[in-house]
């Protein structure tokens, strides 16, 4: 039962009849009473004072009236601070809810939908032949996370990586690899850290002599008509592209696709003389190169093509959306995860696509950057922090912090806690805000942290071994009237938003929705926890609480999934 849902219908009943409001209207306004004392949903007044042209308290008492009157035994109604709140019958509450979880168990939460509507993601967009550095991550977590929300919310995402494979960054790559590197040998772990080690000593050996770029610029004309070295570089290429999607692996990203700058710069090749013909007057030629001048919406000077007849970012984007378009024929929702310094250029290219393919939607889903102590950390830095060697300073850390505390260590506990650090510090904040990584916060047990949401699960799931025992649906049914006491109904009411979490999450792909959630659902299941003895004497007490836990673990483990957390077995 949607409780939700049903205290809207018995409004719009309630409502006088010049009221005139839809479901979906009074669904909007209802929210979350700030104490389950007043309720578990309410109702503002206020909104309704210009259609009766009273003032709240009167249309308050005609609506508790006509409330109070109507054949249910759900809801009590009370009217409070300018509020109607509605608080559910525990026994209706408990059981429907207890029901719902138990029943749709790994699906509690997904909402199903007859036609999926497809949404093609850029993320985890890594070059190769650089530096993939801990700022990537976010990219990576942000758009695995909206692909789970999406998935989760009854459409199908379909994640894709956009790498740069050609470009100065590939020059520079060489430069220091022919020249400087000794030893050339790629080894057979931790590669992504190989070629990233490259990079970062040339960027580092640039920086101390600017003559040296001379030197990258001659490479990459050479790379032009150069074969041996095109041939070189190909190979080397494959080697990074092959590394990198091993890390995706790592993280356990998804992906159904990887393309590449030089197979989006090749696609604009085959197309630019129709593209040009068919929107002659978005295109023009200032000084030998193409443009399109989109000043009279506010955003400036677009260059396609130099005069060199190179092409530029935004053709190469352009070719990226055929690509895709040929790739998923039936997809016209197109999301864009990308640091947030690409804002402007995302608005300029979304105007032209708006032109180029009218039946699209392009949506930028803008991020902040990932600082350490140190500071800023972009690839054209020397002082670039490598992802393995952020990761291993995490397994590290994530061991000391398990050792000291006596808990249980092996591989994956580690692995589970280590990368549920990662997701869970990258997604907890808005996307718009930078993040400062503190390890030791991230990985404080008793802090707003993915280690104390796994702690949490753990502890539940010990509770079962416990008893040895296991309830299920037909446990429900030996149980008749219910009473709940506060601890148990705060956890439980928890439980039973979820899905309307999820919802809210889905409008305007806000992940930090969910990782507040969790901490949310693992303080309140800790409070139970202490308050309420679960393996009582009594049995049916203990059948209700054990019943309570399961479906805590249950809507623990369907959330953190959404972020890529993983609740370990034991701690």
């Amino acid at each position: 039962m949607n409780f939700k849902e049903e205290f809207a219908k018995l409004l719009k009943n309630a409502f006088l009849k010049d009221a005139n409001l839809e479901i979906d209207t009074i669904l909007s306004n209802i929210s979350i009473p700030p104490s389950l004392e007043l309720g578990n949903y309410c109702y503002p007044v206020f909104v309704l004072s210009k259609i009766y042209k009273q003032p709240p308290t009167e249309i308050a008492k005609q609506i508790l009236d006509q409330l109070n009157e109507m054949k249910q035994d759900i809801f009590v109604f009370s009217f409070v601070g300018g509020y109607i709140n509605a608080k559910i019958n525990d026994d209706i509450f408990f059981k429907n809810t207890i029901t719902e979880v138990l029943f749709q168990d790994k699906n509690y939460g997904k909402i199903q939908k007859d036609k999926k509507t497809e949404y093609v993601i850029d993320t985890f967009n890594v070059n190769p032949l650089k530096a993939l550095h801990i700022g990537h991550l976010r990219n990576a977590v942000v758009g695995h996370s909206i692909s789970k929300i999406i998935e989760y919310t009854g459409d199908k995402p379909l994640p894709v990586s956009y790498g740069g494979d050609v470009g100065t960054h590939v020059a520079k790559f060489y430069w220091y690899y022919s020249k400087y590197l000794e030893n050339k040998t790629i080894p057979k772990k931790d590669v992504s850290r190989w070629f990233g080690n490259i990079y970062i000593s040339a960027t580092k050996l640039l920086s101390e002599n600017p003559n040296y770029k001379d030197e990258i610029d001659a490479i990459q004309s050479r790379m032009l008509t150069d074969t041996k070295i095109q041939e070189e570089i190909k190979i080397l290429a494959s080697y990074s592209k092959e590394a990198n999607m091993k890390v995706k692996d790592e993280l356990g990203i998804n992906l159904v696709g990887n393309i590449y700058e030089s197979q989006s710069e090749q696609k604009f090749l085959e197309i630019k003389d129709k593209l040009f013909l068919d929107h002659k007057d978005l295109f023009t030629e200032s000084d030998g190169a193409i443009i399109a001048d989109l000043s009279d919406y506010k955003l400036g000077v677009v260059v396609l093509i130099k005069n060199n007849n190179a092409p530029l970012y935004a053709s190469k984007d352009i070719g990226l959306v055929t690509i895709k378009k040929e790739m998923f024929p039936s997809a016209n929702n197109f999301l864009y995860v990308v640091g947030s310094e690409q804002d402007h250029y995302f608005k300029q290219l979304f105007k032209l696509f708006s032109f180029i393919y009218p039946s699209t939607n392009h949506e930028h889903i803008s991020h902040g950057l990932v600082n350490l102590e140190s500071g800023k950390m972009a690839s054209r830095e020397g002082g670039s922090v490598l992802y393995e060697d952020f990761r291993d300073k995490l397994f590290e850390k994530t061991e000391s912090i398990l050792k000291d505390n006596n808990l249980e260590i092996d591989k994956d506990i580690i692995n589970a806690i280590s990368f549920g650090t990662i997701n869970f510090e990258m997604l907890k904040v808005g996307l718009n805000k930078t993040i400062v990584f503190d390890i030791n916060k991230a990985l404080d047990l008793n802090g707003d942290s993915a280690v104390y949401i796994q702690y949490t699960g753990v502890r539940a799931k010990s509770i079962f071994k416990k008893s040895n025992t296991d309830v299920s649906l037909k446990d429900l049914e030996l149980l008749e009237k219910i009473d709940l006491d506060s601890e148990e109904k705060t956890l439980l009411n928890l439980i039973s938003v979820f899905r309307e979490k999820l919802i809210f999450a889905r409008k305007d792909y806000r992940p930090n929705i969910i990782a507040n959630y969790l901490l949310d659902l693992s303080h309140a299941f800790n409070k139970f926890y202490s308050s309420c003895q679960v393996l009582h004497s009594d049995d049916l007490l203990k059948k209700k609480r054990l019943l309570i836990t399961k479906c805590y673990i249950i809507t623990l483990i369907n959330a953190s999934e959404l972020l890529g957390i993983k609740i370990p077995e034991k701690m």
